[in-house]
């Protein structure tokens, strides 16, 4: 006896009649069946709101680009900027005040730390003065003015570039605080477009960096 293998609003059917009847859960995806199914995040917990906030919105996104649904990607811009803002204010506030008089006390960056953020150990540099310490201020301040111009006009290349950046440096403060003397380093590679290789990387090869920065 053949089986006859049901069609696919026959299936509809049959999951919304399940869902009803309390035998299943409806899946999202099955109201529109050429819709893919987005894969769920997991392994968060060790992050940060603000940080776990910003990797779920810009998976959400990212999701969306790879499925060929720019206007679901379009809209899922606010959120990733409105939580790549709210980092890029966390790590303004790491970089602290610099001292008003004398230099500040050296500090000798982990290579660890320097690994983090994507600087080749022989490229460090030492404690940042003050007048690096303002650039690295308004740089942030910069970008964060970046993010509202890509709200307003999606430019999803740069958008990836930049949350890969801003999660990478919040996910290396929180892994490493001794990043924090390395960040105005950092930033002057991003804004001189210094490659990173983690920029073309997929987003869960970049995920499973972050997740081992902070279980390592």
């Amino acid at each position: 006896m053949s089986s006859i293998v049901p069609g696919p609003k026959k299936k509809l059917e049959e999951e919304i009649t399940a869902a009803r009847s309390g035998a299943k859960p409806l899946d999202a995806s099955a109201l529109s069946p050429s819709a893919p199914r987005q894969e769920q995040l997991t392994g968060l917990d060790a992050f940060p709101e603000s940080v776990r906030a910003a990797i779920e919105a810009e998976h959400t996104r990212v999701t969306a680009l790879d499925t060929n649904r720019r206007k679901t990607a379009d809209r899922a811009v606010p959120a990733v900027v409105a939580s790549l803002d709210t980092l890029l204010i966390e790590i303004t506030d790491s970089l602290g005040k610099p001292r008003l008089f004398g230099k500040p006390a050296a500090v000798a960056p982990s290579a660890e730390a320097a690994g983090l953020l994507g600087i080749p150990s022989d490229e460090l540099d030492t404690a940042p003065g003050r007048g690096e310490h303002r650039t690295a201020v308004r740089t942030l301040k910069q970008l964060r003015g970046q993010l509202k111009d890509l709200e307003s006009a999606p430019d999803h290349d740069r958008l990836t570039r930049l949350s890969t950046f801003t999660i990478r440096v919040a996910v290396a403060l929180e892994a490493a605080p001794d990043a924090a003397s390395l960040v105005p380093q950092a930033l002057a590679r991003f804004t001189q477009a210094i490659p990173d290789p983690q920029w073309a990387q997929a987003f869960p090869e970049k995920l499973a960096t972050w997740k081992e920065s902070l279980n390592s």
